[in-house]
């Protein structure tokens, strides 16, 4: 069995920037992949200023926050998960869009 180091997420949204955070937390690579640059952007903007509170309330230490955010990269393709070692599809909830993504992830 494989070590997971780096998990490609699908979708930068609430749900895929929830286990963004969470796994760049516990120590793995994490990339993220949208439709677009800057729904990309937004959620890891949206990833760090949660982890920011964090660290407002005592939840979480900068330092941590740091060597976390430091693992987060976009992925401006979908291509670009290829050298992960688990994807995680966390896009819209639409039938359509799922079997799109999931064609274009496994042809």
């Amino acid at each position: 069995m494989s070590k997971i180091e780096t998990i490609g997420i699908i979708g930068a949204g609430q749900m895929g920037g929830g286990i963004a955070h969470v796994s760049a937390l516990a120590g793995y690579k994490v990339l993220v992949y949208d439709i677009s640059p800057d729904r990309i952007e937004k959620g890891i903007a949206t990833i760090s200023g949660n982890m920011a509170r964090q660290v407002g309330s005592g939840k979480l230490e900068e330092k941590l926050r740091n060597e976390a955010m430091a693992r987060i990269s976009a992925a401006p393709a979908m291509a670009d998960l290829a050298g992960a070692d688990l994807v995680i599809e966390a896009a819209t909830e639409d039938e359509t869009v799922k079997r799109k993504i999931y064609a274009q992830l496994c042809p």
